[in-house]
């Protein structure tokens, strides 16, 4: 969630600001997690409660209850005499996030397709579709990944499984992130492939849209993965090797 400057005016700590229907503990939850997956919060750099409390106008507490669910979804850890920092990602952690996506992105697929199969409306991909081929027209690469993670988010609400929903909201969240940190390198291949699964899902082919899904998935990580190794070698290179010490024999 974006929260413009207009609505979160300069107060005193601990003067709540004006959120309608958004409590203070939800608002900080967002508010940091949406800097986490834009970058602004850099993986390893410390987030210190006192300096969100005065950019939202908030007292702490409302921040202190909001960390320990990032830390449960992965965004941040606690460290001792640290405090909050921002979680960094390893090979490891994306190739389980792959792991994860490939059987709830499918499932969801699959549930969407059923969905429009008994009468349910697909439009809404339709919408998220045109939109995505006036970027790849325009060659914005920024409104073509927005609107590749929302063509995502909108098959996860066709579902119509709130569990699911609400399994999947943070995987969505480190998915975003990832992809603010590796962007997609073929994203014009993966928005044909997302007109695919829509024709799929829209015509209540769940089987189809379940194994294009499960391919879209491996697709993004066939060429993900070498590309967060390869920023993880930059930023920790091998150290050089030290002096090479000689041996004198005596004769």
């Amino acid at each position: 969630m974006s929260i413009p400057e207009r609505e979160r005016p300069p107060t005193a700590e601990g003067e709540p600001v004006d959120t309608p229907g958004l409590s203070l503990d939800q608002l900080a939850y967002e508010w940091v997690r949406e800097r986490i997956i834009d970058g602004t919060y850099k993986p390893g750099a410390r987030i210190r409660e006192r300096a969100v409390a005065e950019e939202l106008g908030i007292s702490r507490i409302p921040i202190r209850e909001a960390f320990p669910r990032l830390e449960s979804e992965g965004f941040i850890r606690s460290l001792p005499r640290r405090g909050a920092v921002v979680a960094s990602l390893t090979v490891r952690d994306v190739n389980e996030l792959y792991d994860v996506r490939g059987s709830l992105e499918v499932l969801a697929t699959r549930l969407a397709a059923e969905q429009c199969g008994r009468g349910a409306s697909a439009e809404i991909l339709r919408e998220i579709l045109d939109e995505a081929e006036r970027a790849v027209a325009a060659n914005d690469g920024v409104l073509l990944s927005a609107t590749n993670s929302r063509f995502h988010a909108a098959i996860l609400t066709l579902s119509d499984n709130l569990l699911l929903q609400d399994l999947m909201a943070p995987i969505l969240g480190r998915v975003n992130r990832l992809f603010y940190i590796v962007p997609e390198s073929d994203q014009v291949n993966f928005h044909h492939e997302h007109a695919e699964l829509y024709r799929a899902i829209s015509s209540g082919q769940a089987d189809l849209a379940a194994a294009l899904a499960f391919a879209h998935v491996e697709h993004s990580r066939r060429d993900t993965i070498p590309v967060v190794q390869s920023l993880l070698d930059a930023a920790d290179p091998p150290r050089p090797a030290g002096p090479r010490q000689v041996v004198r024999r005596t004769p």
